[in-house]
């Protein structure tokens, strides 16, 4: 599938309305999260294929229905990788498994606009030094476990359970998620620390991406999360598991509400 025809097909799942079926706290067939405002709050208005560094992007434009007391732009864009080498590395290869993360990421995208406009502006932070910067790079590594730079920027993590973790980071880089996040908190579980949790054995690789960072399983950009199985296949495990009268999953509530909560 190329490109434009990828875009097409997102931009037809994304603009689908809510299942007038779909009971509170479920989520429709595409799986994507309506329960926070996506398609009413926040309304997918144009997605455009636009080259990229690292490849093709997609531009989605969207429109934000703000209350009347909230100021600040009711309209914005979003861009994402397109990359098909990269679609098929982060098991995106149809439009419908990127679709909920794309859902997922306007919402964070719109929330963080509005915020910006209506928040409180963040106190900002006296940075030390180039050498204590570093110092406190090493420091929150150091915190999983043994730290060599065989390379410029490059920083390698001996983790305790015997896994390695590579982090990809000039000095630049570093600098600019401390003015963001902050100073690393010992006693305290900090923006540093909520990453490094978040990572699976998969995602070996720590990158700089879109003014972050962002955990990754191979050091080339964009970043690639691992592959999740795809919709078409959890879909077909679904309806197996109904037919035999098994349970497929695991899920937050009683099995026999299972016809009711999943999709179909």
């Amino acid at each position: 599938m190329d490109d434009h025809e990828y875009a097409r097909q997102l931009f037809e799942i994304l603009t689908r309305p809510d299942d007038p079926a779909r009971l509170p706290g479920h989520l429709d067939a595409d799986w994507i999260d309506r329960e926070d405002g996506f398609g009413t709050v926040l309304r997918v208005r144009s997605i455009t294929v636009v080259p990229g560094q690292y490849g093709s992007q997609i531009e989605v434009a969207f429109v934000l229905d703000l209350p009347d007391d909230v100021s600040g732009p009711a309209e914005g864009s979003l861009l994402l990788p397109l990359d098909a080498e990269w679609r098929e590395v982060s098991g995106l290869a149809e439009p419908e498994d990127y679709a909920p993360r794309v859902a997922s990421r306007l919402m964070h995208h719109g929330y963080r606009q509005v915020q910006g406009h209506t928040g409180t502006p963040r106190r900002a932070y006296d940075l030390p030094g180039r050498d204590a910067q570093r110092a406190m790079l090493l420091h929150v590594l150091a915190r999983e476990g043994h730290v060599t730079e065989p390379a410029p920027d490059r920083y390698v993590v001996q983790g305790r359970n015997g896994d390695e973790l590579v982090v990809i980071l000039t000095a630049d880089q570093w600098e600019r998620l401390l003015q963001r996040h902050g100073p690393p908190r010992d006693g305290a579980f900090d923006y540093y620390e909520e990453l490094l949790a978040a990572r699976s054995r998969a995602t070996r690789f720590i990158v700089f991406w879109e003014d972050d960072v962002a955990l990754s399983t191979r050091e080339e950009l964009p970043p690639a999360s691992a592959p999740q199985l795809p919709l078409r296949e959890i879909r077909r495990r679904i309806a197996e598991a109904r037919e035999t009268g098994r349970g497929y999953g695991w899920f937050a509530y009683s099995p026999d509400d299972t016809e009711d909560q999943l999709p179909g």
